[in-house]
């Protein structure tokens, strides 16, 4: 689904990533870890286009897509949901989801999300500024699903949110994810990521500095020790 290929990122003159790889198969959840500063993000929004690199390669179903606008890798097929959340806070739930929904065919519809986040179903007629830290959350999820995605990008999902609350969203992750859903996460919290994971990537300092199955990191104490600090 996605490869990446030795990406070199840039915030003006600071040097981000520096030659970052990675692949992405269809149906496949992955994990990008690292701690704070690693380049995570950076890694997203290269992806996505909102932060072109300056080398390397992005194919996208074997396509070149390195360089291209967002709105042009929403249309192919790749929807993203930020750290900020980005839902509208003067809006409802419903007008919320209705921004996103048909703008791409396929299965996602405001009724099939519902069903995956019947909170959200509950409070269709709230202001995204009423919502909890978790509502909000799973709102942002639920309108980059209603892009009716090939590839989801998500980073981090469960920031700032209460343990019961990180218990809910895995359980509505694990549910997309048995949908077939391909999901490329970012997230800093190494007990859910990893759950919900098939394959982990740790970058640190801008680079893969490890790459395996979750089993194999889950095993590996000095990886996680040095580059993640759990």
């Amino acid at each position: 689904m996605l490869k990446v290929e030795g990406i070199h990122s840039y915030y003006g003159a600071s040097h981000i990533l520096h030659g970052v790889s990675l692949d992405v198969g269809e149906g496949e959840v992955v994990s990008l870890l690292g701690r704070n500063g690693a380049g995570k993000t950076t890694t997203l929004r290269s992806i996505i286009g909102l932060t072109p690199p300056k080398q390397g390669s992005i194919l996208l179903k074997g396509e070149e897509t390195s360089g291209q606008k967002p709105h042009a890798m929403a249309r192919r097929g790749v929807s993203y949901m930020p750290e900020t959340r980005g839902i509208f806070p003067s809006l409802s739930v419903y007008e919320n989801l209705t921004l996103a929904e048909g703008r791409r065919p396929g299965p996602w519809t405001i009724p099939r999300v519902f069903e995956i986040f019947p909170r959200l179903e509950a409070r269709r007629s709230n202001g995204g500024a009423q919502l909890s830290g978790g509502e909000q959350q799973m709102l942002a999820i639920a309108r980059a699903l209603l892009l009716n995605p090939d590839l989801l990008l998500l980073d981090e999902p469960t920031e700032g949110l209460a343990p019961i609350i990180v218990q809910d969203i895995e359980e509505r992750l694990e549910a997309i994810k048995h949908e077939g859903m391909t999901i490329l996460l970012v997230e800093q919290n190494f007990r859910f990521a990893t759950n919900l994971a098939d394959r982990v990537y740790v970058l640190g300092k801008g680079a893969i500095q490890w790459s395996g199955s979750t089993a194999e990191i889950l095993a590996d104490q000095a990886v996680q020790k040095t580059w993640l600090g759990v």
